[in-house]
Parts: structure tokens; C-alpha cells; sequence
């Protein structure tokens, strides 16, 4: 996971993409962060907390809730909700702050001539603090994952089994997309299907292996949430599509052009949500599948503007009208489904 975050279905706009803004003169930016650094010395709270950065919690929460409740299996009792917070915390500030606090200790180069008020240039955090900071998570990390899957969880080992392989996975897939010698960010589509599988496949997974046993239809529903987060995110880097340029970054705009990686994204957002319809309809979840076509319709009314320009604004703009209806369909389809698991359907 990473701090590229996916618009949607589960996050807003990625805010801060690590060594995607404009290049500043780097001599006098690197002079003052080098002066915040040795007269700070030490690390602060503050810092820490902006290392895990918190804007970019949300997508990693949403996906666990919607799993949880496609299972059915939810109760309103103190074990019920304790797993729901503790997988809630596990899948935001941990497994995502993890991958937001090592993305800043490998970009902090960069970090320093385009985005020096980050913790480590700003001085906030020492580069022996940022590796605590990491490390006490993804330590953190595998804890909480032990006391859902094993403690307080379903019961089922092998369950909890399953889930503390896909916290390690998690916690692999935010080194991978960072450090060296993968750097997944540095490729359009290895860093889009990382963050699509990590911010939403595992979670959605996580929820349920939670409350009940692996359930395939979970699993397709967390699939197709990814796909269509791989869309969005590929999307979202047309933003920095100059910025990539200069700092070598090979995004699909940059690799393909801005029309090119466009229709890339287009074939992930569209097809994704046809076969989301479709498995809707199979499965007999009708309502939502007639949902989830008026939603296509939306997101494939609003692409042409987009490609005829493609800028930041208008980009916003797609966002604002294809969001919603691709929130709505995930959330209602994991309560569809929880309410006929409940039912004994």
C-alpha cells in the first residue's frame, strides 16, 4: 500500500502524492530544511502523526466494513463492535500508515526540494525517528491482526491464519511500492494494482475472514472494487503528469500519453462495473444490479468531457459525478448480500 491513495470507491482524491509536484529551486529549499533539521534534533508527536498521515485512512477501513457486512455476521455486542474498531484501526492507521511513514523515509530526498514542510525535511522527525516510527506499526500491525484473527475473531484458526498472512502481505506490498529495489510507484501499473489490491481486495477480504469463513462471493466483490480502483488511480495520475516527466516516474500518461492512459483507465472503470451489474443480476441481487447500471450510464455520460480535457478541474469534476454512484452500489451490495447471509438465504 502506498500514499496513493484510489479516489474511489474507497477514498477521496490522493492529496499527497510523494514526488509529484512541480520542482522548485532545490538549493535554497534544501538549505532550510537541512537548517530545521539540525536545530530540531528530535522528533515531535506532531511529526510522527503526519508521517502516518491520516487524509489517507479512509480507504483501507471502508474496504474491512464492507466485507464485514457482507458476511452477515455482524453483532452489536462488545465483541462485535471490538472487531469492527480493531479492523477499522488495523486497516487504517496501521497497514496505511505504515505505507505512508516508509514512503516518506525513501522520498525524503525528494521530499526536501518539492515538499520540504513534510516531517523529516521539515525537521519534525529524525531519520532514526521515521524508522521507529515504521517499524512500532508494522509491529503494531501484526498485533492487532492476532487479536482479530485469533483472540476475539470467528473462532476459526485458520481463519486468523489467513488474515495474519494478508496483514504481512500488506505490510510487503507498502515496502515493496517504496523501497528498492521494486519501487512499484515508479511503474503506472505495478503502483496502480498495488494500491487497488491493498486498499481494497485485502480489506474487503479482511472484513470478512473477521466475522466468518472466506465467502467467494466476497471475494469477487473485492476484486471488482480493486479494478475499479486500478481505473481511478491510473486516472488520478494525470494530475502530475509534467512532475512525473521531470522526475522519471513511468505512469501510463506519461508512458502513453494523456488519451492513451485515459482509455486504459475507461476499460477498468467501465468493464469493472459491467461485471459487478452482471454478478449482481446472477447472483439475484436485482435492485442493486439495475443501481449499479444507471451508475455505468453516469460514469460513461461524464468521459467524454474528460477526454476532450483532461486537466486537474475537470478531473474534479468526473470525480464528483462518478463517485457517488460507485460508493453507493459497493455499500449497498455488501449489505444486500449481508442481509441474505442473515437471513439464511
Amino acid at each position: 500500500m502506498s500514499r496513493s491513495v484510489p479516489p474511489a470507491p474507497s477514498s477521496p482524491v490522493d492529496k499527497s502524492k510523494r514526488g509529484r509536484k512541480e520542482i522548485t529551486p532545490p538549493q535554497e529549499v534544501v538549505a532550510n530544511s537541512n537548517t530545521n533539521t539540525s536545530r530540531q534534533g528530535r522528533s515531535t508527536l506532531r511529526g510522527h502523526l503526519d508521517l502516518l498521515d491520516p487524509v489517507t485512512w479512509v480507504a483501507g477501513p471502508q474496504g474491512f466494513i464492507s466485507g464485514a457486512l457482507a458476511t452477515g455476521a455482524i453483532t452489536l455486542d462488545l465483541r462485535g463492535m471490538g472487531l469492527l474498531v480493531l479492523g477499522i484501526i488495523l486497516t487504517g492507521p496501521l497497514l496505511i500508515g505504515y505505507s505512508q511513514s516508509i514512503n516518506d523515509f525513501f522520498d525524503r530526498d525528494l521530499d526536501a526540494v518539492n515538499e520540504p514542510t513534510r516531517p523529516i525535511p521539515a525537521g519534525l522527525v529524525t531519520l532514526r525517528g521515521a524508522i521507529l516510527n515504521f517499524s512500532v506499526v508494522a509491529l503494531l500491525s501484526l498485533v492487532v491482526s492476532i487479536l482479530i484473527g485469533f483472540v476475539i475473531g470467528n473462532g476459526r484458526a485458520d481463519n486468523g491464519l489467513v488474515l495474519l498472512v494478508m496483514t504481512i502481505l500488506g505490510l510487503g506490498l507498502g515496502t515493496a511500492y517504496s523501497a528498492p529495489p521494486f519501487e512499484f510507484k515508479r511503474n503506472g501499473m505495478s503502483g496502480a494494482l498495488s494500491v487497488g489490491l491493498g486498499y481494497n481486495l485485502m480489506t474487503w477480504m479482511m472484513g470478512n475472514l473477521a466475522f466468518a469463513e472466506l465467502r467467494l462471493n466476497i471475494l469477487v466483490l473485492g476484486l471488482l472494487s480493486a479494478s475499479i480502483a486500478v481505473g481511478l488511480i491510473i486516472m488520478n495520475d494525470l494530475k502530475s503528469i509534467e512532475g512525473d516527466r521531470v522526475l522519471g516516474l513511468r505512469t501510463l500518461p506519461v508512458t502513453l500519453g494523456a488519451q492513451g492512459a485515459l482509455l486504459v483507465a475507461y476499460f477498468f472503470i467501465d468493464v469493472s462495473q459491467a461485471a459487478f451489474g452482471v454478478f449482481m443480476l446472477v447472483t439475484g441481487h436485482y435492485w442493486i444490479a439495475a443501481l449499479q447500471a444507471v451508475g455505468l450510464v453516469v460514469q460513461i455520460a461524464a468521459q467524454p468531457a474528460l477526454s476532450r480535457n483532461p486537466t486537474r478541474d475537470q478531473f474534479k469534476r468526473y470525480l464528483l459525478i462518478g463517485n457517488g454512484p460507485i460508493l453507493l452500489v459497493a455499500l449497498l451490495s455488501a449489505l444486500s448480500f449481508g442481509w441474505n447471509w442473515s437471513a439464511g438465504w
